[in-house]
């Protein structure tokens, strides 16, 4: 990894850093989050009345670990599944909020099962990496059971960290039986390295300490064999309003996977966009970031 600038940054600067409401441009900090949440909830209530749903299917026990399915009741059995796994520094927001890219995903033939995961402090960040390993087994079980041609799995912020973490360990993806239904990944303003976040609030909930993040760092663990993922096709894209950091771990992260040696790799930054509306516009049709998705879903060049 190349040298890195923040470790001689002060607390303010780091939390300025990953602070995404900060730099928007289109209002205050606190303005920003609460539109975000009033407008995915408002979103996601609707979509629930308009696209036949299937809430709260469990995958463990605890209360979190639960998904919610759109449209597999009346899309056909081939139909590929989008999975999508929400934001929020892995202790705010919820999957019930989250369902904001369905209706034109739907639209487009495309099933979609929004993860749910319990939340920091009640549980560490591995707890949380596990619960997603065993979130995305039941979506391909059930998917493989169904006939589906493929899964894409996307994340947003700390849940494209959790996705990202799925390609760096290789005991789940050997004991995965249905790993070859993973076609793609798509990482929205992602977190691949955590150890920045040691010393801002962020990590109060967390409570990471050097080692632990190391180690449930994506781009810190590329030295693990990756040879059953490095074709399963990689896009990475971040707004061009997200903060300096979002962009430069997106930047290298993306590197690091050329590096590697996966086979499909492509990086975006999204004009205008910032850490919120970059996700808020998976709502619209012709959004540039929902026609990719839909690309990728129907195994269509990038």
């Amino acid at each position: 990894m190349e040298p890195e600038e923040w470790s001689s940054w002060d607390k303010q600067r780091l939390e300025d850093e990953y602070s995404p409401s900060k730099w928007s441009r289109r209002g205050p900090a606190d303005w920003v989050l609460d539109h975000h949440v009033k407008l995915v909830t408002r979103v996601s209530t609707y979509v629930k009345h308009e696209v036949s749903c299937q809430l709260d299917i469990p995958y463990g026990v605890r209360e979190g670990e639960k998904f919610d399915i759109f449209g597999a009741e009346e899309l056909p059995k081939d139909a590929p599944v989008f999975v999508y796994i929400h934001g929020g520094y892995w202790q705010a927001l919820d999957r019930s909020i989250s369902a904001y890219s369905v209706a034109p995903q739907h639209k487009a033939g495309h099933v979609v099962a929004i993860i749910g995961y319990e939340l920091a402090p009640k549980v560490n960040l591995k707890e949380i990496t596990l619960e997603i390993q065993l979130a995305v087994s039941a979506i391909l079980k059930w998917a493989a059971e169904r006939g589906s041609r493929s899964v894409v799995i996307a994340g947003h912020s700390a849940g494209s960290h959790l996705a990202a973490m799925l390609l760096h360990d290789s005991e789940w993806q050997n004991k995965e039986p249905h790993l070859n239904l993973l076609h793609g990944m798509i990482h929205i303003s992602g977190v691949f390295d955590v150890v920045p976040l040691i010393e801002t609030t962020m990590n109060l909930p967390l409570n990471l300490d050097s080692e632990t993040a190391k180690s449930l760092s994506p781009l810190r663990c590329f030295s693990q064999s990756m040879d059953k993922v490095r074709n399963v096709k990689q896009l990475l894209v971040v707004g061009e309003n997200d903060p300096p950091e979002f962009k430069r771990q997106t930047l290298t992260y993306a590197q690091a996977q050329m590096r590697a040696g996966f086979t499909d790799v492509h990086c975006k930054v999204m004009d205008t966009l910032d850490h919120f509306d970059i996700v808020e516009k998976l709502q619209e049709e012709e959004f540039v970031l929902t026609r990719l998705i839909i690309q990728l879903l129907s195994c269509a060049q990038l």
